[in-house]
């Protein structure tokens, strides 16, 4: 990495969504309502520019009383302050301006829910979300072992500090930015660049009519849950996504059988 300092763009927003906990996004009627942006200058760690607008798309979900409690935008905010149209396009433009300048993009969760919304939104004004490495802080941080959790709040405790505004876009940003400034930057972008591998724990089930086997199938199923496996139901295996330099470099160690998926 060159001896000028990295700047970060972090990333945050808010949306009006219509079932994300059940169903998952639904980008044909989910919509942004804030957009929260920092440059940040990351051997000062500090913020160079802040840029951050509420989002009144015409066609956007009324604003749920969850929405309202955990961000405190109501849609008498958005309809007096919020961007509309031609005005949300300009705001597209100068992010992009922002984007191009930065060497990496942040978000927290961003390939499950900012970088989606985000790049539906710029589509919808006719426009293409530059290119580039985005690091995700839940998943390509290395926290210590005893930080588990991964939610905003949880890691700006154990890192010392609270957020007087969670769930604003833009004290958000800040909030992760703060975090990842802890940890060294080149490994984060190592794991951002690193191809995700799904793994497979072999969990052959028991005879459950024989005691001596069940019992040790659950001695297995144990060991598999808290290595951080997850249980499909589908096509029903354990199944864990990682990134596969930790396979490369044998980060990962599991006291049983496993294979990659192909």
């Amino acid at each position: 990495m060159s001896s000028k300092s990295p700047l970060i763009l972090g990333i945050d927003l808010e949306g009006m969504n219509e079932d994300l906990i059940n169903s998952g996004l639904n980008l044909k009627v989910d919509r942004v309502i804030e957009v929260g942006a920092v440059l940040w200058d990351f051997n000062r760690k500090r913020p160079l520019q802040i840029v951050t607008d509420l989002i009144n798309e015409k066609d956007h979900l009324p604003i749920s009383e969850e929405v309202e409690r955990l961000t405190g935008i109501d849609d008498e905010m958005l309809n007096d302050w919020g961007l509309r149209e031609d005005h949300i396009k300009a705001f597209l433009r100068n992010l992009t301006g922002y984007i191009n300048r930065a060497d990496y993009l942040m978000a927290h969760n961003g390939p499950n829910y900012d970088i989606p919304m985000l790049d539906a939104m710029y589509k919808r004004y006719g426009m293409e979300m530059p290119e580039k490495i985005w690091i995700d802080t839940v998943t390509d941080v290395e926290y210590p072992e005893n930080i588990q959790q991964r939610s905003m709040m949880a890691l700006e405790y154990h890192h010392g500090f609270i957020n007087p505004f969670p769930h604003r876009a833009v004290t958000d940003v800040m909030a992760m930015l703060k975090v990842a400034s802890c940890y060294d930057l080149n490994r984060m972008v190592e794991l951002a660049k690193s191809p995700n591998v799904t793994i497979v724990a072999r969990l052959n089930a028991p005879d459950w009519r024989n005691a001596v086997e069940v019992k040790k199938f659950n001695k297995v199923k144990n060991k598999v849950a808290k290595s951080k496996f997850k249980w499909n139901p589908s096509n029903k295996t354990w199944t864990r996504t990682v990134q596969k330099v930790l396979l490369d470099e044998g980060k990962l160690e599991f006291d049983f059988d496993w294979y990659i998926m192909e």
